[in-house]
């Protein structure tokens, strides 16, 4: 990817602010919310994507061993005039087409009243930090993931802000899931496709987590959601030395009867390393 990239992003990154629009002015009494997505600032309507509507949650990867309950923060911020009191606001579960998380199986129901004082703008703030409560059931493990996709309900206080900015897709696991950083920073062309055996291998090869906090670590926004890595030669030096620790399981597996075949994904395709390219 290699040299290239700097180039590249550096090109995105003049067209990207050559034709930035502007969000309209505001010019309504009517407050209104919206999710601020990620460490995203300032990013325009047609600047969202997918990927920044989408958290995860992987119990075996995000929560300690036996930990039955954990959370999920999102930030929500306001888009009017700031008041002199404290303000709710509501969120609601949309459904997907997918496996839905169901409110008190997968996660703390949205109208639990322990829940009702942190779903709430303080007097004189624009911006406040929302808990999602997370619930490890045995569903999880045996069933699989889940997706808690929410909005805002509409309120007294305020109304829905932009659609771009309107919803959040949470997915509940207790498996390894694919962390959102991956695909923000095009983590295929360092170590190829994402798989959850070849995720599982590089946290025990490491020791590291390989969650979006440690991926965050290694990269560094250019704009609006582009990463770069703040090291390129140690990261295709990661994917040359997991490529050649995958060889030498490989061969031990190869070589044990009672295993005899090579680390594969769950579809069974084989656990490979070796990079996309453009």
């Amino acid at each position: 990817m290699k040299s290239i990239n700097k180039i590249i992003f550096g090109m995105l990154f003049l067209g990207l602010s050559a034709c930035e629009k502007d969000l309209p002015v505001y010019e309504t009494s009517v407050c209104q919310l919206n999710f601020v997505y990620g460490t995203q600032e300032g990013l325009q309507t047609d600047e969202v994507t997918d990927d920044m509507r989408m958290l995860s949650h992987s119990f075996i990867l995000n929560s300690g061993e036996g930990v039955m309950v954990d959370t999920v923060w999102v930030r929500v911020r306001t888009m009017g005039y700031l008041a002199d009191q404290d303000r709710p606001f509501e969120l609601i579960q949309l459904p997907t087409d997918g496996n839905d998380a169901v409110a008190g199986t997968h996660y703390v129901a949205f109208d639990d009243p322990d829940l009702q004082s942190f779903y709430m703008i303080p007097a004189g703030q624009a911006e406040v930090l929302a808990p999602i409560v997370v619930l490890r059931d045995p569903s999880l493990e045996e069933s699989g993931d889940v997706t808690l996709k929410f909005t805002f309900q509409e309120n007294d206080y305020f109304k829905l802000g932009y659609p771009e900015f309107s919803t959040y897709s949470l997915v509940i696991s207790d498996q390894l899931t694919k962390p959102s950083m991956w695909g923000s920073c095009s983590l295929d062309y360092y170590f190829g496709t994402y798989g959850a055996v070849k995720h599982e291998l590089m946290i025990k090869w490491m020791d590291q987590s390989w969650d979006d906090a440690y991926i965050e670590t290694l990269f560094e926004e250019l704009y609006a959601g582009f990463w770069l890595p703040k090291d390129e030669a140690y990261l295709s030096y990661l994917g040359d030395w997991f490529a050649e620790k995958l060889q030498e399981e490989n061969e031990e597996r190869l070589a044990d009867p009672e295993i005899g075949d090579v680390w594969r994904e769950a579809n069974g395709e084989p656990v490979d390393f070796t990079p996309l390219s453009y």
